[in-house]
């Protein structure tokens, strides 16, 4: 099968353990993962709420090198994305940053993540940054904040709108004119306070929809279980929740390996195949299927950042 991710957090506890991303006992490895038919993996560098300027900076680069140096050590298996080379079998990788406090607080600190290979770019993370406000804080875009996602949309380096707070989300749709992504954001329909500040609501569903962007479904139990579901089931349930407000082509995944405690059942990259089945059973048809899993993802950064 052919599974295409949008995020997940598995470099930087390789880059914080001195784990080799070939062989591990994370939720992602390069030996796990290699039997994928095709598979695309976005590795996101998070940025602790902590870290702010130099010191935001300095943890980027530290990650980034190690980020680099493991695609080199692993080049039979893995190689950087390109949308030209669609016939590449080994895992393809895309580099995101989860946090825009790696920007160091200026335009110049954007122009520097892009030279360095970064294509995706999670404005926040929970806590407000010179960007903008996250899920668990308040406030909205700044002006620098502006100035950044229109240098974003020049550069063709995607906006990601997970862990923005409902102000900062409707400031960056306002203040944007191209397809952005929820890279880990779930519909609105959980109990959890952290998944109702973090998850979508119908209105910002809607949005992204209508924009042509994506929503990645994400595995932590707190954003993806609910009535008393989870796992694979409360999937289902997130997925049906988004089918039937048109979304089949916005669908994709976005794990959150390595950077969450999953729901119950989901163990790490191996369970996907697991799941693919299971949707099947429950009857959804191989169309959908291949669209969800592979498909919406690939056609959208072929178009985005070519």
């Amino acid at each position: 099968m052919k599974f295409f991710d949008l995020h997940c957090d598995t470099i930087g506890e390789c880059c914080k353990n001195k784990t080799s991303l070939r062989k591990n006992n994370l939720h992602i490895s390069l030996e796990k993962a290699k039997n994928f038919e095709s598979y695309t993996q976005v590795f996101a560098i998070w940025i602790s709420d902590e870290l702010r300027k130099e010191k935001a900076v300095s943890y980027f680069e530290t990650v980034c090198d190690y980020y680099n140096s493991e695609i080199l050590r692993n080049k039979d298996l893995i190689t950087k994305y390109d949308p030209l080379k669609k016939d590449e079998k080994r895992i393809k990788s895309i580099l995101a940053v989860e946090g825009g406090a790696a920007l160091g607080g200026t335009i110049d600190g954007l122009y520097h993540l892009y030279d360095r290979g970064v294509r995706i770019l999670t404005l926040t993370w929970n806590a407000p940054n010179e960007i903008a406000s996250g899920a668990f804080s308040s406030g909205g875009l700044t002006e620098f904040g502006k100035e950044v996602i229109k240098k974003c949309e020049k550069l063709k380096m995607v906006i990601d709108v997970s862990h923005l707070n409902r102000q900062s989300f409707f400031d960056v749709a306002e203040n944007t004119g191209k397809p952005f992504i929820a890279s880990h954001s779930n519909p609105d329909i959980v109990s959890t306070d952290s998944g109702r500040k973090r998850n979508l609501t119908d209105e910002q569903i809607e949005i992204i929809k209508n924009r042509g962007g994506l929503i990645g479904i994400n595995f932590y139990k707190d954003f993806l279980d609910v009535e008393n579901k989870s796992g694979i089931d409360a999937l289902k349930v997130h997925l049906d929740y988004l089918l039937e407000r048109g979304c089949k082509n916005v669908i994709a995944f976005g794990g959150d390996f390595d950077g969450c405690d999953l729901s119950n059942g989901i163990s790490g990259i191996e369970s996907i195949e697991e799941i693919c089945n299971s949707l099947l059973k429950s009857g959804y048809n191989e169309e959908l299927i291949n669209n969800l899993f592979y498909n919406n993802a690939d056609l959208f950064f072929e178009k985005m950042i070519q």
